[in-house]
């Protein structure tokens, strides 16, 4: 009888225990305070989300029905005209999703719908993964969080790598997560399928590897997995997914690896370290937003405080410090870095921000409301101007010329392909149907061959190495005429590009918006190679 009660009391403590949120240790379950969250308050928030983000996808649905593609979106879209294995620059992912995105139209819109899709995911799945570590309201905060960034938002639309990879990483999280309280064998498999489909899309995915092993050994609870043959099979399981990628590059003798490693890497100086490292700062500070940066890198001194005595933020600092130092470093030693790399690392600072408003909303100061209020301001107030900007030259009449660069514009990509298009078909008209097209540059290449969707072969004879190197589309052959596009924006010298041709412009097509010359293409009609052993 008194062996029943102390076991009937000992219950009673357990569940007590498990209703408060300030009773949950290093390794605690939180999976218990879950159901205790109301019904009707889940709903509520769940109904949300999904408005919220059926919203944002009708917003980048009217964008993709009304822009073009940037020369770098054209040249990603050009690698889907030739199906591999993988690309010099990434790995296939992007590819084989534009391919399939393109099958039945070949508009901006179609190589676009992908990146779209894959943002919906993220939002989804962001949601309901931080609905599951904290509560429902938390995760309606996160996905505004990792919303709001204009670089997050402009790569939720963009062809790029990034696209799919986002989705992925914040998958890579959920199933780490599940490591803590799981133990069947096939959890690690799962988790290595992830991570390989993610090496699949960007090659930094690899560093979900060190940032899943760094989370299984800092606690004793997940620690048990480091001694589990299944957890070494899920590595293995990664490793075959990305095989593709691997073997293309053994086969072409480690090109990708030496493009990133080697070719982006500039060289060391003493004024070159210190101007890299600024422009990172001033490109993350523009890009993540003024006011939404610090509050983020806020959220990794939460997360890494916290990290100590709850397993959440530990996985969440984990995923996010070492990625964000990674990204910083390449940054400042790579001479082109792009702004939008650190992106997965800022994921999980986004989960942590929707965590930390969420506990102080109800009693917050008004300060935090006018910051909450100022940081999607701001940001919908800069996708407005880009949209506007994109559909008429009314910014452009509030920057005086003379501060004006159009080379600083990226809209300007965008415009006047139908006219360069036109001159091409032209001059080949002109020249005869063997003639083939030309270019210097690698986006440039790419912008041309996704406006003639291939249908005149194009090739890129450029100094450095590109793509199209490996699609046997470098040099034209010499037997044939030559269409050769030049661009004010991407200089190199013809007689360089196209030796023992002599060529002539044919036309030039300038592209304008509120009589201002923004771009300018030259049309070069060039005749049939001549060696020099055969030259008179």
């Amino acid at each position: 009888m008194s062996s029943d009660l102390a076991t009937f009391r000992q219950g009673m403590r357990r569940r007590e225990c498990s209703a408060f949120p300030a009773s949950i240790g290093a390794d605690s379950d939180v999976s218990g305070l879950r159901p205790r969250v109301g019904r009707v308050a889940l709903s509520t928030w769940s109904r949300r989300a999904g408005w919220f983000v059926g919203v944002m996808t009708t917003l980048r649905l009217v964008i993709l029905a009304t822009t073009d593609l940037s020369d770098t979106e054209a040249y990603y879209y050009s690698w889907s005209r030739f199906p591999g294995w993988s690309y010099y620059d990434h790995p296939p992912m992007i590819a084989w999703m534009t391919y399939l995105t393109t099958l039945f139209g070949h508009s901006a819109f179609a190589a676009r719908i992908g990146a779209v899709a894959c943002s919906a995911l993220l939002g989804g799945l962001v949601y309901r993964l931080t609905s599951r570590l904290f509560t429902p309201r938390a995760g309606f905060f996160a996905l505004v969080a990792i919303t709001v960034p204009p670089v997050l938002f402009f790569t939720s639309f963009f062809v790029n790598p990034e696209g799919p990879l986002a989705p992925l990483w914040v998958l890579i999280l959920w199933l780490l997560d599940d490591l803590r309280e799981h133990d069947e064998p096939w959890r690690p498999w799962l988790l290595g399928l992830a991570i390989g489909v993610a090496f699949l899309a960007k090659y930094t995915a690899i560093l979900a590897v060190p940032v899943a092993l760094i989370f299984v050994a800092l606690s004793g609870k997940t620690r048990r997995w480091l001694r589990r043959p299944s957890f070494y099979a899920g590595g293995l399981v990664a490793l075959v997914v990305a095989s593709p990628v691997v073997i293309w590059n053994y086969r072409h003798h480690w090109p990708s690896v030496t493009l990133h490693l080697v070719e982006r890497v500039s060289l060391p100086g003493a004024a070159t370290r210190p101007a890299h490292a600024l422009h990172m700062a001033i490109s993350q500070f523009l890009w993540m937003q003024p006011l939404v940066l610090p509050g983020l890198l806020a959220m990794l001194a939460v997360a890494i405080f916290r990290a100590r005595e709850d397993a959440r933020y530990r996985l969440l600092a984990v995923a996010s410090a070492p990625v964000l130092l990674f990204f910083y470093v390449m940054m400042v030693l790579v001479s082109d870095a792009e702004p939008h790399w650190p992106i997965v690392g800022y994921l999980p600072l986004g989960i942590v921000a929707g965590a930390w408003i969420d506990e102080r909303f109800d009693r917050a100061r008004g300060w935090l409301r006018w910051y909450w209020r100022g940081c999607v301001g701001v940001s919908a107030a800069f996708v407005a101007v880009y949209f506007v900007h994109t559909q008429s030259a009314a910014m452009m009449r509030l920057v005086p010329g003379s501060l004006y660069n159009a080379f600083d514009d990226p809209v300007n990509e965008t415009f006047g392909w139908n006219h360069v298009e036109a001159a091409i078909e032209e001059e080949v008209a002109r020249l005869g149907p063997d003639a083939v097209v030309a270019s210097n540059h690698n986006v440039l290449c790419g912008h041309i061959t996704a406006q003639l969707d291939d249908r005149l072969h194009v090739y890129c004879p450029t100094p450095r190495r590109t793509a199209f190197d490996f699609f046997g589309r470098r040099d034209p052959p010499a037997d044939v005429p030559v269409v050769y596009v030049s661009s004010s924006r991407y200089h190199e010298s013809l007689e360089r590009s196209l030796p023992g041709r002599q060529c002539a412009r044919a036309q030039t097509v300038d592209v304008q918006r509120d009589g201002r010359s923004v771009a300018g293409y030259g049309i070069y009609a060039c005749s049939r190679a001549v060696s020099i052993a055969s030259a008179p």
